[in-house]
């Protein structure tokens, strides 16, 4: 799987999860995109390329509360929802007390929130930049959307969805899938004798230049945790394959991660999806492992 579809996952779960457990129900790009950079380990700019992805994939909708406007030097902003019906539907109950709080402490005075939008939606652009009119423009689109999403409901299934973001990813996906069939075949020419030559391997295994140089920086261990973090397990792997992770508290430390991760499927509806990657990683280091101990207490003949 492309990486930047993985990450497109993840950063869609966490909309979802901002959309129903955090306490300001609607992210913004003003107010998340910086946090998801840090998060996912990549630029705001790779974040807002993911987030129209989502879009156009339709894991969620997006909401430009507030229209550039360069003569004023007003920037853009936009808001993130999770395209599924509940979650619009308890959000648009969110939007809509809080489009009532914010009118009643500009006018003072009480109006529903239907009201509210039939009287100043037509004269939006007047209160571009603020309060009431963010307020204004995501009560409007998220009852739009609601209806978007019961009319075209079959565009919101899972199938449906990644079919269009692998589209999206298609020509990472055919690189990615290039690169992996030709290391795939050294892999296979190596692996014919790989248990014979174990430390042969590991003594002229040349570590890749950008592999040292991360490990100047930092510690094997952060690495891997950035690694895991992005549910990079082909990649871990790899770094096995290749040496470039030989030690026994490296390869403890990859297991025993692992395993702990195993515990925490129910919690994270994204690692579900890798969970034979990781039982096959799981699988693979433990073998390493025993190669390696096998060949400590072999005794010298």
């Amino acid at each position: 799987m492309a990486g930047s579809i993985k990450a497109g996952f993840e950063l869609a779960e966490l909309i979802k999860r901002e959309n129903q457990e955090g306490r300001e129900k609607i992210p913004t790009s003003d107010t998340h995109l910086r946090t998801w950079a840090a998060q996912l380990a990549r630029s705001e700019e790779d974040i807002r390329k993911l987030l129209y992805a989502l879009r156009d994939s339709h894991f969620i909708f997006i909401v430009n509360i507030v229209t550039p406007d360069p003569n004023l030097f007003v920037y853009g902003e936009e808001a993130y929802l999770y395209a599924e019906p509940f979650n619009l539907s308890e959000l648009k109950k969110y939007a809509d007390e809080s489009l009532e709080k914010q009118y009643e402490a500009s006018n003072y005075k009480r109006k529903s929130a239907f009201q509210i939008t039939r009287e100043l939606f037509p004269k939006i652009k007047e209160y571009n930049n603020t309060p009431l009119g963010k307020a204004i423009n995501l009560s409007v689109m998220i009852e739009e959307f609601s209806r978007m999403l019961t009319a075209q409901s079959f565009e919101y299934t899972d199938h449906w969805r990644k079919n269009k973001i692998q589209d999206i990813f298609k020509d990472e996906i055919n690189s990615a899938d290039d690169l992996a069939s030709q290391t795939n075949a050294k892999d296979q020419e190596v692996g014919k004798r790989a248990v014979d030559t174990y430390n042969e391997q590991n003594s002229k295994e040349k570590i890749d230049q950008n592999w040292q140089k991360a490990k100047a920086n930092f510690s094997t261990e952060f690495l891997l945790r950035v690694h895991f973090r992005k549910y990079e397990f082909d990649i871990i792997k790899k770094l096995i394959q290749t040496g470039k992770l030989k030690e026994e508290k490296d390869l403890k430390y990859v297991r025993d991660t692992l395993q702990l991760m195993e515990t925490r499927l129910e919690q994270d509806n994204i690692l579900k999806r890798y969970f034979n990657e990781m039982v096959e990683l799981r699988r693979y280091t433990q073998a390493k492992l025993n190669v390696m101990r096998q060949t400590i207490t072999t005794p010298k003949k």
